[in-house]
């Protein structure tokens, strides 16, 4: 699945890598994850992350699980 919801101000992922597009971070960076906090409800964001867990999990067969887990859903959690 394809990412459906990205953040403004261009802190979108690139892909494959993963990385933000406002530099070397891994996407998300904080401050992607502060707008997208601020812009979606948390139940979206929640389904949105999962999506991107799922994908990033394709593009990045090396990281583990708990590393997407990490990196994609915890933060959407309060």
């Amino acid at each position: 699945m394809a990412v459906s919801h990205v953040a403004p101000e261009d802190h979108s992922p690139v892909r494959p890598e993963w990385n933000c597009s406002c530099g070397d971070r891994r996407w998300p960076c904080p401050r992607a994850r502060e707008l997208l906090l601020l812009t979606t409800d948390r139940l979206s964001l929640a389904m949105y992350a999962a999506d991107w867990m799922t994908d990033a999990a394709r593009d990045l067969p090396d990281v583990t699980p708990a590393e997407l887990f990490e990196r994609f859903m915890r933060w959407t959690r309060s």
